[in-house]
């Protein structure tokens, strides 16, 4: 009786990825950038999500190592808190002055971690007022659905309730993108962006 019960529950939770694939979509794709070799750090966006979510219950990380913040651009759902960790034998101070989170961690050193929570969409500059050449960004987004490329401009975005919406595209120094998505159930969605 026990064994088949376990085997019931096993056989549920195996059938659960598989019916929400069904009832979602995927939004797959590539950017090119002009006159680039790396199609790295673009976020891409859908905007137009009805809801309410939750952040994640884990935070997430941005270290400094080497004078260099990694990763240098990271998407994050608004409600996310974020550890500024520093790795490096030297003093940071990680501070920004932008808008949706003004905010400045102090001066810290090795193996220290220090955090903040990031409440506002909007994108957040961060600098170091120790070392001036460092920069990097947080992008605080109002729903989950968000990608970021890698060096090869591919990304994906999973899990997407059928509908229309509108995609977006952040970089530091290109134009925005936008285009209108149709996501339908248990389909694939295939983009191509050329960011200028």
């Amino acid at each position: 009786m026990i064994k088949n019960i376990f085997f019931l529950i096993v056989a549920v939770l195996i059938a659960l990825p598989a019916f929400a694939d069904e009832n979602t979509g995927t939004i797959r794709g590539e950017v090119k950038i002009f006159r680039e070799r790396r199609f790295a750090d673009v976020v891409l966006y859908l905007e137009d999500v009805p809801g309410a979510f939750k952040p994640p219950a884990n935070n997430l990380r941005i270290d400094q190592k080497n004078l260099i913040f990694i990763p240098h651009v990271l998407p994050v759902l608004v409600g996310t808190t974020v550890e500024f960790a520093n790795s490096d034998t030297v003093l940071h101070n990680v501070f920004s002055p932008s808008k949706p989170k003004k905010f400045n961690l102090g001066t810290y050193g090795k193996d220290t971690i220090k955090q903040q929570t990031f409440d506002k969409a909007g994108k957040v500059a961060l600098l170091c007022n120790v070392h001036t050449e460092m920069s990097a960004f947080i992008i605080v987004l109002s729903n989950p659905y968000f990608s970021k490329t890698g060096n090869d401009g591919r990304f994906t975005i999973n899990n997407i309730p059928p509908g229309q919406y509108s995609l977006k595209t952040w970089h530091e120094e290109k134009r925005p993108y936008q285009e209108k998505v149709t996501v339908k159930a248990g389909e694939t969605t295939e983009i191509k962006i050329q960011l200028r």
